[in-house]
C-alpha cells in the first residue's frame, strides 16, 4: 500500500504525462487529405493552400520517390510485374503505368505494395511539421484504398467531366480515350461527393477557386484550434 508521499508522487507523475500528451495533441496538425478524380486540379488546389502557409504533401510524388530509392519495394514489384518494366536499370514509371491502368487487379496488387509504404512515410513528414494547424496531403486514390480513416478530414476537389477529360489530356500528355478509361478505374465523382467532408467545385476561373480555397482555409485553421 502506497503512503502519502509516494501517492503525492504518482500524482504528479500522472499530471505531468497529462500535460505533455495535452501539449503534444494542441501542437499535433490536422492531417487533412485532398483528392479528385484525374483532371480535377488537385494540385493547384494544393498549391493554393500551401500559398496559405498550411505545409503539403504529395503522396504520388512519394510513390516516385519510394519507386527510385526504396530496394525491397523495387524488388516486390519487379517480382509481380517482371522484368519488361526495367528500363536502364531503373523501374519504367511509363511501362508499369501501361500495365496497371489496363488492368484492374494488376493496379490494386500495385497499390497493397505501395500504399503502406507511401503512407509511412507521409505520417513520419506530417508529424516533423508542427508550425501549422494542419498539413495537406494530396493523394488522388484515397477512397479507392481505402485510406480516408487515415485524415482527419478530407476535401474532395470536383469538376464537370468535359472539362476533366480535356484538361488531364493535356496536362499528362495522353489521348482522351486514356483519361477516360483511367476515369473508369476510379470512383465516381458523385459517390466521393457524398463521402468527402468538404467539397470545392473547379468548373470556373483561377480567383473563384483560390476563394474557396481561402474559405476552407479559414474553416480548417479554426477546427485545428478546437481541443481533441
Amino acid at each position: 500500500m502506497l503512503n502519502k508521499v509516494q501517492r503525492d508522487r504518482v500524482t504528479k507523475a500522472q499530471r505531468y504525462l497529462l500535460a505533455v500528451a495535452e501539449e503534444q495533441s494542441r501542437i499535433s496538425p490536422l492531417k487533412v487529405g485532398l483528392t479528385g478524380n484525374i483532371g480535377s486540379g488537385k494540385s493547384t488546389v494544393a498549391k493554393m493552400f500551401s500559398e496559405l502557409g498550411a505545409p503539403t504533401f504529395d503522396a504520388d510524388k512519394i510513390g516516385h520517390e519510394i519507386l527510385e530509392s526504396d530496394a525491397h519495394i523495387q524488388s516486390r514489384i519487379v517480382e509481380t510485374f517482371g522484368k519488361e518494366i526495367i528500363l536502364d536499370g531503373m523501374i519504367s514509371r511509363h511501362q508499369l503505368a501501361k500495365i496497371v491502368f489496363s488492368n484492374a487487379a494488376k493496379k490494386a496488387k500495385l497499390e497493397s505494395i505501395l500504399h503502406p509504404a507511401i503512407m509511412k512515410v507521409l505520417n513520419e513528414r506530417v508529424s516533423k511539421n508542427v508550425s501549422n494547424g494542419y498539413a495537406i496531403i494530396e493523394a488522388a486514390l484515397i477512397y479507392e484504398a481505402k485510406l480516408a480513416d487515415s485524415f482527419d478530414y478530407v476535401i474532395l476537389v470536383k469538376v464537370d467531366k468535359d472539362i476533366a477529360v480535356e484538361r488531364a489530356a493535356k496536362n499528362l500528355g495522353i489521348r482522351k480515350q486514356d483519361v477516360l478509361k483511367r476515369l473508369k478505374m476510379q470512383i465516381p465523382q458523385s459517390t466521393k461527393e457524398k463521402l468527402a467532408d468538404f467539397v470545392i467545385a473547379n468548373n470556373g476561373s483561377l480567383e473563384e477557386l483560390r476563394q474557396r480555397v481561402n474559405l476552407l482555409h479559414n474553416i480548417i485553421f479554426s477546427l485545428s484550434k478546437k481541443p481533441a
